[in-house]
């Protein structure tokens, strides 16, 4: 007697960088594991701090291209070959080509494309030309996919204005972030000695160290506070800024109370000890830190940018919301925190479960014949 195969899904991403929507990629595989379904993640590279994360029950399929665009014929041949019942994509430049790697290989595979990014906060900061060019490779291929989903509200009506959709056409579908792990996690001790004096609070941020995040402006909160407060900044992340944050650091005077020991694989260890957990940034989409540090029970200062951040921490009734690039008002906020040191309620991060986001997305495939 034959046994139906198990549904199959290919999770496709340039690369297992140590951000966000890569983080996500794997919270999703084991989402998609855990509910019996054969999993594939397809990297155009098979680089970065995530890589050792891969579960061990994923099979993962290295295209080797150089960059994301020359996945394309590489993702075709494996797409052809191998006829997984669905694809899910994550970031835009990724979306494009896997739609046009579905239309190559020549097969019928259902494309479920995840816009991760607040798009005319990214094109706005882009070259004029890779922009249009951007915005109109999107407009091309999206309508190809059998779901496009936007991680927040507010990505899906920044959407709908951007390409002149209906914004009920996206699908909203937060992030899976929150699962057993990060709580286990979250108990270990963070390895860094300023935990080691409950007397000074420790302020964390996440993230990579690029103008997207502006710690700068963070720093300069921290300067304002340090005669107010004895509390210590760290900053968990690499990228680009890292030298001109480090140059910052000393023409504040801050070599004392800051510190940026880099990339950290287990960043919740941290955050379940600070007092404050701050984010800074110009633009989100849906923002995993804040999310993370509400699961960890811990105080969120964060810049009211678009989009994500007003929406995971409900206008403020979880955290602290100020505006973007203001460093008396996020120094205001900390101190506030600092002082107050209430703890967000589970409600707060339930909606991010795994669990959900996963039955989210194999609903999107319900109604699809399987392809093998």
């Amino acid at each position: 007697m034959s046994h139906p195969k198990p549904f199959h899904i290919a999770l496709f991403i340039p690369s297992l960088a140590g951000g966000g929507a890569e983080r996500v990629t794997l919270n999703l595989a084991r989402g998609l594991i855990a509910a019996g379904v054969r999993t594939d993640i397809v990297v155009g590279q098979a680089k970065g701090p995530y890589l050792k994360d891969v579960p061990k029950d994923a099979r993962l399929i290295n295209l080797n291209a150089t960059r994301t665009i020359t996945s394309l014929w590489p993702l075709s041949r494996y797409l052809r070959n191998d006829r997984p019942d669905g694809l899910i994509s994550a970031l835009d430049h990724a979306n494009v080509v896997a739609l046009l790697a579905v239309a190559l290989s020549r097969t019928k595979i259902p494309v479920v494309v995840a816009t991760h990014m607040h798009l005319s906060s990214v094109s706005r900061r882009q070259a004029f030309g890779k922009a249009q060019l951007d915005r109109w490779l999107q407009r091309l291929t999206y309508p190809w996919a059998l779901a496009v989903v936007a991680v927040s509200n507010g990505v899906a009506e920044d959407m709908a204005r951007r390409f002149g959709w209906v914004v009920s056409d996206i699908r909203v579908i937060y992030n899976p972030v929150i699962d057993g792990d990060l709580l286990v996690g979250a108990q270990q001790t963070p390895p860094h000695p300023w935990f080691t004096n409950a007397d000074r609070p420790v302020i964390i941020a996440v993230g990579r160290l690029t103008e997207q995040k502006d710690f700068s402006t963070l720093l300069d909160a921290v300067a304002l506070l340090k005669d107010q407060s004895a509390a210590r900044l760290i900053i968990l992340g690499e990228g680009e800024d890292r030298e001109k944050l480090k140059r910052l650091i000393a023409e504040l005077g801050l070599q004392d109370i800051v510190d940026m020991p880099g990339f950290a694989i287990n960043p919740f260890s941290y955050m379940r000890h600070a007092s404050v957990v701050a984010m800074s940034s110009r633009w989100e989409a849906l923002p995993t830190v804040l999310i993370e540090a509400l699961a960890c029970g811990v105080p969120v200062v964060s810049t009211d940018c678009p989009a994500g951040p007003s929406e995971v921490l409900a206008n403020g009734k979880y955290g602290k919301l100020v505006p973007m690039g203001n460093p008396a008002a996020m120094a205001s906020a900390l101190l506030e925190a600092l002082k107050k040191s209430s703890r967000p309620p589970a409600e707060s991060w339930q909606p991010y479960m795994i669990e959900k986001a996963t039955r989210e997305y194999l609903g999107l495939f319900q109604t699809v014949p399987a392809t093998n």
